[in-house]
């Protein structure tokens, strides 16, 4: 597990996500299940546009994503865009549910 280490990227999720609960139903079920902010394309497109430097460096270089396993299933660069912000967003929610449940005292 590579930690998002500070950053633009880490802000904004943190800013978004401040309801534990619900942090913990994206780190469960995903952003395809739907999470507001993160549903429709000019939402996804727009926040990597924002992010970009920082989704890829976190993905391809901490957790050692490949493109190739981002391209599944995807028929464009938008569809790329939504699936790299979902995986950033999925993970960052998983990561900081493990932290909360395993690092934070009771």
């Amino acid at each position: 597990m590579a930690l998002m280490s500070d950053c633009p990227l880490r802000t904004a999720l943190a800013f978004r996500f401040t309801d534990e609960s619900e942090v913990r139903d994206v780190a469960s079920y995903g952003c395809i299940s739907g999470v507001s902010g993160f549903i429709y394309y000019r939402e996804t497109i727009a926040f990597f546009d924002e992010h970009q430097t920082d989704i890829e460096n976190w993905l391809f270089n901490d957790h050692e994503l490949t493109l190739q396993e981002l391209c599944r299933n995807v028929e464009d660069v938008d569809e790329l865009k939504n699936a790299m912000v979902w995986a950033a967003v999925d993970l960052y929610c998983q990561e900081r549910t493990i932290y909360r449940e395993t690092m934070e005292p009771a």
